[in-house]
Protein backbone atom coordinates (compact mmCIF):
# COMPACT_ATOMS: atom_id res chain seq x y z
CA UNK A 1 0.00 0.00 0.00
CA UNK A 2 0.97 3.61 -1.07
CA UNK A 3 -0.28 6.95 0.99
CA UNK A 4 -1.01 9.75 -0.57
CA UNK A 5 -0.92 13.12 1.25
CA UNK A 6 -0.32 16.89 0.64
CA UNK A 7 0.12 15.90 -2.91
CA UNK A 8 3.04 13.43 -1.60
CA UNK A 9 3.72 9.69 -1.00
CA UNK A 10 4.40 9.78 2.37
CA UNK A 11 5.14 7.18 4.95
CA UNK A 12 1.92 5.53 7.37
CA UNK A 13 2.17 6.20 10.90
CA UNK A 14 -1.45 4.48 10.77
CA UNK A 15 -2.26 0.64 11.08
CA UNK A 16 -5.60 -1.20 11.26
CA UNK A 17 -6.55 -2.84 14.40
CA UNK A 18 -4.71 -6.51 14.91
CA UNK A 19 -5.59 -9.50 16.86
CA UNK A 20 -1.70 -9.27 18.28
CA UNK A 21 -1.90 -5.48 19.54
CA UNK A 22 -0.82 -4.64 22.94
CA UNK A 23 -1.23 -0.39 21.90
CA UNK A 24 -4.06 1.33 20.11
CA UNK A 25 -1.91 4.54 19.77
CA UNK A 26 -2.18 5.58 15.63
CA UNK A 27 -5.02 2.38 14.99
CA UNK A 28 -7.77 2.07 12.67
CA UNK A 29 -10.62 0.42 14.48
CA UNK A 30 -13.78 -0.72 12.90
CA UNK A 31 -16.97 0.58 13.60
CA UNK A 32 -18.32 -2.57 15.45
CA UNK A 33 -15.14 -2.16 17.84
CA UNK A 34 -15.64 1.38 18.64
CA UNK A 35 -19.09 0.43 19.59
CA UNK A 36 -18.23 -2.35 21.82
CA UNK A 37 -15.10 -0.57 23.25
CA UNK A 38 -15.72 2.90 22.98
CA UNK A 39 -15.29 3.80 27.05
CA UNK A 40 -11.92 1.99 27.06
CA UNK A 41 -10.71 4.10 23.80
CA UNK A 42 -12.01 7.50 25.10
CA UNK A 43 -10.03 6.45 28.33
CA UNK A 44 -7.28 5.50 26.30
CA UNK A 45 -6.26 9.24 25.40
CA UNK A 46 -4.74 7.92 22.68
CA UNK A 47 -5.31 8.79 19.20
CA UNK A 48 -7.51 6.32 17.04
CA UNK A 49 -9.42 6.26 13.59
CA UNK A 50 -12.23 5.05 12.79
CA UNK A 51 -12.84 2.84 9.91
CA UNK A 52 -16.46 2.89 8.49
CA UNK A 53 -18.43 1.93 4.87
CA UNK A 54 -18.66 4.66 2.04
CA UNK A 55 -22.55 3.50 2.46
CA UNK A 56 -23.21 4.24 6.22
CA UNK A 57 -25.05 7.24 7.16
CA UNK A 58 -23.07 9.76 8.97
CA UNK A 59 -25.70 9.58 11.97
CA UNK A 60 -24.67 5.89 12.72
CA UNK A 61 -20.86 7.11 14.30
CA UNK A 62 -21.59 11.03 14.96
CA UNK A 63 -20.73 10.51 18.89
CA UNK A 64 -17.03 9.28 17.38
CA UNK A 65 -16.34 12.14 15.81
CA UNK A 66 -14.77 14.24 18.42
CA UNK A 67 -13.04 11.05 20.21
CA UNK A 68 -11.30 10.18 16.75
CA UNK A 69 -8.42 11.67 14.72
CA UNK A 70 -8.83 10.01 11.30
CA UNK A 71 -11.82 8.38 9.37
CA UNK A 72 -11.12 6.10 6.99
CA UNK A 73 -13.96 5.43 4.34
CA UNK A 74 -14.40 2.19 2.46
CA UNK A 75 -14.51 1.96 -1.35
CA UNK A 76 -15.87 -1.36 -1.79
CA UNK A 77 -15.73 -0.79 -5.64
CA UNK A 78 -14.18 2.23 -7.37
CA UNK A 79 -17.59 2.95 -9.17
CA UNK A 80 -19.40 3.26 -5.42
CA UNK A 81 -19.84 6.93 -5.36
CA UNK A 82 -21.42 6.58 -1.81
CA UNK A 83 -18.12 8.00 0.27
CA UNK A 84 -17.88 10.84 -2.18
CA UNK A 85 -21.28 11.45 0.06
CA UNK A 86 -20.12 10.70 3.28
CA UNK A 87 -17.12 12.61 3.28
CA UNK A 88 -19.05 15.82 1.95
CA UNK A 89 -21.77 15.59 4.91
CA UNK A 90 -18.58 15.04 7.25
CA UNK A 91 -16.98 18.35 6.41
CA UNK A 92 -19.90 20.27 5.63
CA UNK A 93 -22.72 19.18 7.88
CA UNK A 94 -20.56 17.82 11.03
CA UNK A 95 -17.77 20.41 10.91
CA UNK A 96 -15.13 17.61 10.87
CA UNK A 97 -11.94 18.84 10.58
CA UNK A 98 -9.26 15.66 11.03
CA UNK A 99 -7.98 13.85 8.66
CA UNK A 100 -10.32 11.76 6.56
CA UNK A 101 -8.47 8.88 4.19
CA UNK A 102 -9.91 6.93 1.36
CA UNK A 103 -9.12 3.30 1.45
CA UNK A 104 -10.20 -0.06 -0.30
CA UNK A 105 -10.94 0.18 -4.53
CA UNK A 106 -9.14 3.86 -4.93
CA UNK A 107 -8.04 4.47 -8.25
CA UNK A 108 -5.67 7.66 -9.20
CA UNK A 109 -7.99 8.98 -11.59
CA UNK A 110 -10.57 9.44 -8.06
CA UNK A 111 -7.66 11.42 -6.77
CA UNK A 112 -8.86 15.09 -7.21
CA UNK A 113 -12.35 14.22 -7.34
CA UNK A 114 -12.00 12.90 -3.35
CA UNK A 115 -9.57 16.11 -2.32
CA UNK A 116 -12.47 18.57 -3.69
CA UNK A 117 -15.30 16.48 -1.25
CA UNK A 118 -12.46 16.47 1.93
CA UNK A 119 -10.62 13.29 1.58
CA UNK A 120 -7.38 14.58 2.86
CA UNK A 121 -5.62 10.97 2.11
CA UNK A 122 -5.35 8.38 -0.39
CA UNK A 123 -4.40 4.70 0.68
CA UNK A 124 -3.80 3.32 -3.11
CA UNK A 125 -2.57 -0.31 -4.01
CA UNK A 126 0.80 0.53 -5.20
CA UNK A 127 3.58 2.98 -5.43
CA UNK A 128 3.14 3.67 -9.09
CA UNK A 129 -0.98 4.46 -8.53
CA UNK A 130 0.22 6.86 -5.76
CA UNK A 131 2.23 8.48 -8.48
CA UNK A 132 -0.15 8.71 -10.60
CA UNK A 133 -2.24 10.24 -8.17
CA UNK A 134 -0.29 12.85 -7.71
CA UNK A 135 0.21 13.63 -11.20
CA UNK A 136 -4.26 13.81 -11.49
CA UNK A 137 -4.01 16.04 -8.19
CA UNK A 138 -1.60 18.54 -10.45
CA UNK A 139 -4.28 18.72 -13.19
CA UNK A 140 -5.76 21.60 -12.37
CA UNK A 141 -4.85 24.80 -10.41
CA UNK A 142 -8.31 26.55 -10.88
CA UNK A 143 -11.50 26.00 -9.86
CA UNK A 144 -15.26 27.19 -10.27
CA UNK A 145 -16.52 25.66 -6.99
CA UNK A 146 -15.52 26.24 -3.58
CA UNK A 147 -14.36 22.60 -2.04
CA UNK A 148 -15.38 21.07 1.23
CA UNK A 149 -12.24 22.16 2.77
CA UNK A 150 -11.79 25.32 1.94
CA UNK A 151 -15.27 26.91 2.41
Amino acid sequence: MALVKNKQIIQDSWHHLTAEQTSLANTIVSLDYWQQNKQALILSKQPFGLNVSGDLPAESFSEALEHVSLIAIEFPVFSDGRGYSLAKTLRDKYRFTKEIRAIGDVLPDQALYLSRVGFDSLELKSDLSAKLAIEKLADFSVYYQKDSVSQ
